[in-house]
């Protein structure tokens, strides 16, 4: 079964005068770069509209090329995980038009010594997420019936069963691989994300993986013991239930007041404990998590637990974070903003960059995706590479979730996280380069907090969105229940 095929969109033939005939033959359920234009701008003339074209030929055609690329590679995927700039050029304009007219750009008025991937214009920015997506698609359909490709995933009815989401696959040639017995499927959907700092060179690892259903408890938990080192880190930025719908299932104890979870038997084959439907397990053998500790960490706006793993008798200590403020499909604002780059950082003092931390949300692509570009940009920034992009044509955002996107499909999901990722990037280096913007008269003396930086002057504009994600069979569990078997009540009956 192919969930990509009807959503490929034909590749247009323009001619030498610009003529596509393919264009508004038929409505596409695609995005794609024609048609797509942002609410409140002013329409462009004809000599504009081909250059917009032109443009998103051009896309098109560098993802095939980077599609016959990957064709050519050896079936068993190698992946390169320096995150190296590369150059991107654009079609220059020179037919005199003024293509800022009714374009507003990533910029907060001083742009001195900013980067230009950081000054980018609307256009630009939205362009280069349409080609990604083309690149995605691209790669999806050229291994549809190539079990050999490198970028195939696993068709196994036992791997399908546990996805969350139909259309959102892990590549079998770069996901985690449980330690399991011999017949036993070793499938979870959770992919090793690895990328190298651009200064020590050491790999920084991170799993992004589905958030847990309710039989794969025991998984999961299995997965966080054999990947992770003396202690484990898990990043949750998704509600259990969010607008009345599931989005994870609650995989871990809430409270000290019942602090135990048996987390064997939520699974129907366990695969750390042998035993017949008449036998109970061992109690030194059980498989349990454990809370130690609670407590609200108000910087971070995060619920923080101090977790014990106990599997086959070994134990280990995991720090589990519960970031509420970021709704599916959108972006975190104001404080929840502010508290999700504390998060960044707080996660990661907690282990080491050869330890992964495991980020999730509810499919692992859109919030987990955003989450783990900021955490190695925000890095990159601090050691001070992103400020010696001097280079137009180059843009590091794009080449890291290009090559995110290799190792786990649709990281930065949506258009809107794309240009979060912009937003939040700029802020940070205008306030490493100590721009500000003061809050009010008489405030000189004190250095503020710089002006987001916004990529429409229009409050109410939303980038063009994507379709809900398909669920598969057994994604959402109903009626709510939590993990201990009692009915649970949605966070927005509770509020």
């Amino acid at each position: 079964m192919s969930v990509y095929t009807d959503d490929l969109p034909a590749i247009s033939t323009v001619s030498a005068d610009g003529y596509d005939p393919d264009v508004n033959t038929e409505p596409s359920r695609s995005p794609s770069p024609d048609p797509l234009a942002p609410r409140g701008f002013k329409k462009r003339s004809g000599r504009q509209a081909v250059s917009r074209k032109a443009r998103g030929v051009i896309g098109k055609v560098r993802a095939f090329q980077r599609i016959a690329a990957a064709k050519m590679a050896h079936p068993s995927i190698k992946i390169d995980t320096s995150v190296q700039s590369t150059k991107r050029g654009l079609p220059s304009d020179n037919d005199g038009v003024d293509m800022e007219q009714g374009n507003p750009r990533l910029d907060t008025g001083n742009t001195e010594d900013v980067p230009p991937f950081l000054c980018q214009s609307f256009t630009e920015i939205h362009e280069k997420f349409d080609e990604l997506e083309w690149i995605q698609r691209e790669r999806n359909q050229s291994a549809i019936n190539d079990p050999t490709h490198p970028f195939a995933t696993d068709k196994d009815p036992r791997a399908v069963a546990r996805n969350r989401y139909l259309n959102v696959l892990a590549y079998a040639n770069s996901r985690i691989h449980l330690q399991v017995p011999e017949g036993e499927c070793d499938f979870i959907n959770a992919s090793p994300i690895t990328l190298r700092d651009s200064v020590t060179q050491k790999e920084q690892k991170y799993i992004a993986t589905q958030g847990p259903k309710h039989d794969q408890f025991g998984i999961f938990w299995q997965m966080v013991f054999q990947e992770s080192l003396d202690v484990g880190v898990i990043v949750m930025l998704t509600r259990t239930f969010e607008m009345g719908r599931e989005k994870c299932a609650q995989y871990f104890p809430l409270n000290t007041e019942d602090p135990v979870m048996d987390i064997s038997s939520h699974v129907d084959s366990d695969p750390f404990v042998s035993t017949t439907s008449d036998e109970t397990p061992d109690p030194v053998h059980m498989n349990t998590v454990t809370l130690l500790d609670y407590f609200f960490d108000e910087a971070s706006r995060s619920e923080v637990r101090k977790l014990e793993l106990t599997i086959g008798g070994e134990s280990k200590v995991v720090w589990h974070f519960l970031f509420a403020g970021w709704a599916d499909h959108c972006k975190p604002e104001g404080q929840d903003r502010d508290g999700l780059l504390e998060l960044i950082k707080l996660s990661a003092s907690k282990c080491d960059p050869a330890n992964p931390r495991v980020v999730h949300c509810s499919a692992g692509v859109g919030r987990t995706g955003t989450f783990i570009a900021l955490d190695h940009l925000l890095r990159e920034l601090e050691s001070g590479q992103l400020l010696q992009v001097t280079d137009p044509e180059t843009d590091p955002i794009f080449d890291l979730v290009n090559h995110m996107r290799e190792q786990r499909m649709m990281m930065v999901y949506n258009e809107l996280q794309w240009q979060f990722i912009y937003e939040v990037v700029r802020l940070k280096t205008d306030q490493k380069l100590g721009k500000y913007a003061l809050e009010s008269p008489g405030s000189q003396n004190e250095p503020r907090s710089a002006k987001v930086p916004k990529l429409s002057d229009e409050d109410e504009y939303v980038p063009p969105s994507k379709p809900e994600l398909e669920l598969a069979p057994g994604g959402v569990e109903t009626p709510m229940r939590s993990w201990s078997g009692t009915p649970k009540v949605s966070d927005d009956e509770e509020a």
